[in-house]
């Protein structure tokens, strides 16, 4: 049953869209408690960037318990969900959770993309008796071996060579690391800072309460390669160490995405060594029972996957001999919106993926 704190909106986004949801906090009706806060970060993946059109193809999956999924963010078919006992702060929007937040080209209002905060937010709403707030710093094109390099993973050694004058190669400076480390960390001061400005509904007596961290990125430091692969699991372990320290919460949830660009079958050379450095958070013993690494690949559509890789990883496919039908090109129009690096834009990928963050943070919240 649909939570009655959820409405819907109009599917058409833009400014109309925007000054809808921006419009909506001020009088919210509030769950009791104190705001429960949730730090999604990474890259551009985390950022989203499914386009809305494609989450209706989350109604022609095979299996029937994901396929009713759509009746959730698209209860008559034409309109999209939100709710108002889930706020969501991206960049320079803060409003209730629905579409739009999403990888967009004006970060000051709403695009028309989804990003795993979408279902995540749902999710956490339905299994929440407090008012939640998702928080969300995603930019795109970043490693967490340079960029959000945490500080107790401290400067690599050897340091690494940036471009110098007139072609020259000169070492990089301890400037050159933590950049969105640091940015991150001063959003979410922010955010909080400024909680009454951005939700006129927030219950200041009540208060607010961080209690976790979802994390979902790698490509960048996956195609270096190298020391950024190899020392990914270490530097991780520091990154969510230091957040914890940082914000002053020790015990602090964490969700991990594990990278799945291209599917299940893309266990190959530095996509698997990454992948495994990801899943190293499940072994990490004082992360047990506090920390999940959760698979991505298994999430995309096996169908799409098919297609998408046809000649290489799906080696009984040969498009110059066999190439597309008609109707194989219509489902890939239905189904995807970008390129392979971002799950293809598939939005059923997106709802899936946020469902699976919400299921492990919601475990990890029950130790």
């Amino acid at each position: 049953m649909r939570s009655e704190k959820t409405s819907l909106i109009h599917p058409v986004l833009g400014a109309a869209l925007a000054a809808l949801i921006l419009a909506v906090p001020a009088g919210a009706a509030q769950k009791k408690g104190p705001l429960k806060v949730f730090i999604l970060a990474g890259q551009s993946n985390m950022d989203g960037q499914a386009d809305v059109h494609t989450i209706d193809f989350l109604g022609e999956d095979p299996d029937p318990a994901r396929a009713a999924l759509l009746k959730i963010f698209k209860p008559d078919g034409k309109t999209l969900m939100t709710r108002d006992d889930v706020w969501v702060t991206s960049d320079d929007v803060s409003g209730i959770l629905g579409p739009g937040y999403g990888g967009r080209k004006d970060y000051s209002k709403l695009g028309h993309c989804i990003g795993p905060e979408y279902s995540f937010g749902y999710f956490m709403g339905e299994a929440s008796a407090n008012q939640i707030l998702l928080i969300k710093y995603a930019p795109g094109g970043q490693s967490l071996y340079q960029n959000f390099r945490p500080p107790s993973a401290g400067l690599p050694d050897p340091m690494p060579m940036k471009g110098g004058p007139n072609k020259t190669k000169i070492p990089m400076t301890a400037e050159d690391f933590g950049g969105q480390y640091r940015g991150l960390v001063g959003c979410v001061h922010d955010v909080l800072k400024n909680l009454k400005q951005r939700f006129p509904a927030y219950d200041e007596k009540a208060g607010y309460e961080i209690v976790g961290f979802v994390w979902f990125q790698g490509f960048n430091d996956m195609i270096s390669g190298g020391k950024p692969v190899s020392e990914y699991g270490q530097n991780l372990i520091c990154l969510i160490k230091d957040l914890r320290k940082e914000f002053k919460v020790p015990n602090m949830k964490a969700v991990v995405g594990v990278m799945g660009v291209n599917g299940v079958k893309n266990e190959v050379g530095k996509q698997g060594d990454i992948r495994n450095q990801m899943r190293s958070m499940n072994t990490v013993p004082e992360f047990k029972g506090n920390v999940k690494a959760v698979e991505s690949a298994p999430l995309l559509d096996p169908r799409v996957v098919a297609l998408k890789t046809a000649g290489w990883l799906n080696k009984d496919r040969d498009l110059k001999a066999n190439p597309l039908t008609p109707e194989e090109q219509a489902m890939l129009g239905r189904a995807t919106s970008n390129l392979g690096f971002h799950y293809y834009g598939e939005g059923r990928f997106f709802i899936l993926l946020g469902q699976a963050f919400a299921e492990a943070m919601q475990a990890l919240l029950k130790n």
